[in-house]
């Protein structure tokens, strides 16, 4: 199977926009990575869409972020595709299904995660859409943020979509859609947090509704009750990103970063032993 002149290998993943496949580029002789989107997307009503998402990966360049090389309309079968470079590596949720992970390792990738998005959001872009399954880990440990699907420049006030995604990763503000910005993305990156190193959601129920309702009036746990073994200042920063008000989460990327990779740094502390931890720096403001 080829979508433009790219040679489709195998199909790695499917997700709420699309299925991603491993592909063969062969004018220049390398693996890419290929995003599948679905026919909707190339009529009319949906191309500008289409258009968009590539303008806005387009916009992202970092060593955090899966690059985009290249977007295209595949004239024979009317198929978008987005073609990324391909990681060597495993999306977190991979990892994860193993269970929780030691929070040295969670602080890095965590870190790295908030420095990236700390660049798209100083673009204008914010992800919308951060679970487990969009950071991918390197065989090295470096941290790349996928799938800016449902990103949109941020000086759009509401999402054309606020309720897609993974409802256990909603922000506040999204679920009532109201408008999102940085800090949305920081509450999405704060569950991630909690789960990676405690092996549970912070707000969790049977149904949608229930999920809802938690993480709008429930007030977020302590990650250190779940696992003794956590410094307290991580506990602080994970509650700064849970904050149900914007304004009391990190304010930048860069923020959050500076205070999880102290932590990231230190020795391994022993299973039944809590490491020691001075309180993070409160949130810088813009």
């Amino acid at each position: 199977m080829r979508v433009g002149r790219y040679e489709i290998l195998d199909i790695m993943g499917e997700g709420a926009s699309g299925k991603v496949a491993r592909a063969h580029d062969p004018i220049i002789d390398r693996t890419v990575a290929v995003k599948l989107l679905s026919q909707e997307f190339a009529k009319p009503a949906k191309r500008q869409q289409f258009l968009n998402e590539a303008r806005i990966n387009g916009q992202l360049s970092h060593p955090g972020i899966v690059a985009l090389h290249d977007a295209g309309i595949d004239e024979a079968t009317s198929t978008p595709y987005l073609v990324m470079e391909f990681i060597e590596g495993h999306p977190l949720d991979r990892l994860l299904s193993k269970g929780s992970l030691h929070y040295t390792k969670v602080c890095s990738y965590i870190g790295q995660a908030a420095n990236a998005l700390g660049m798209a959001h100083r673009k204008g872009v914010i992800h919308g859409d951060l679970k487990p399954s969009n950071l991918l880990i390197t065989e090295g440990g470096s941290v790349k943020v996928t799938d800016f699907g449902m990103a949109r420049l941020a000086s759009r006030e509401v999402l054309e979509d606020p309720m897609r995604g993974k409802p256990a990763y909603w922000c506040p503000e999204q679920i009532v859609a109201r408008p999102q910005d940085a800090r949305s993305d920081f509450f999405s990156l704060g569950t991630i947090l909690f789960e990676a190193v405690t092996g549970k959601l912070p707000f969790q129920g049977e149904t949608l509704q229930a999920i809802c309702g938690q993480i709008l009036s429930t007030p977020a746990p302590q990650a250190t009750n779940l696992n003794p073994a956590l410094p307290p200042a991580l506990d602080m920063i994970i509650l700064q990103c849970l904050s149900k008000n914007p304004a009391q989460r990190y304010a930048t990327g860069e923020a959050l970063a500076d205070d999880l990779f102290p932590l990231a740094r230190r020795k391994p502390a022993g299973p039944a032993v809590a490491s020691p931890g001075a309180a993070p720096r409160r949130a810088r403001t813009t």
